[in-house]
């Protein structure tokens, strides 16, 4: 036999047993690689729509207040604070969890008026001092202090 015939059967079968193979399991892996789920849908996460969004007494001062601005301000709940304020990304990234829970707008020019604080949070008071700072009304709710329709048209009155 011929050195070149034994050299293009030893070609032939590195390719046929050695190089088609490499190359079907590189495909097969890509393959599941980019077709393989992802962790987040791997698990089924079952979600519910909550029967209600406020509590009953959270939702009569909602309503309260929507009566007492009559259209001149809009009512916003839940507003991060930094929405609110400027920031740097630091302070933005520290105080994103920090949530204002009533915040009016006026209609018309979009600017804050004031911020309403829902059950009287620990962390209220370095909040009046930033509020008072850009002459923005604070007020500080309590959980056991029932709030009438006319202090609250006090306080937007100021």
């Amino acid at each position: 036999m011929n050195t070149s015939v034994i050299l293009s059967y030893a070609f032939m079968y590195f390719v046929l047993f050695v190089a088609v193979p490499f190359v079907f399991v590189m495909f097969v892996m890509t393959c599941i690689k980019f077709f393989k789920a992802g962790p987040d849908e791997a698990e089924h996460h079952e979600m519910k729509l909550k029967p209600v969004l406020f509590d009953k007494q959270s939702f009569n001062f909602f309503k309260s207040l929507k009566t007492v601005v009559e259209g001149k301000y809009d009512v916003c709940c839940n507003v991060p604070l930094d929405t609110v304020f400027e920031m740097d990304q630091h302070d933005a990234d520290l105080n994103h969890e920090c949530r204002l829970d009533y915040v009016l707008i006026d209609h018309d020019s979009s600017e804050v008026k004031m911020v309403i604080s829902d059950f009287g949070k620990e962390h209220n008071s370095p909040m009046k001092k930033l509020f008072s700072k850009f002459n923005i009304n604070f007020i500080e709710m309590n959980q056991h202090k029932q709030w009438d329709t006319q202090s609250l048209k006090q306080a937007l009155a100021v």
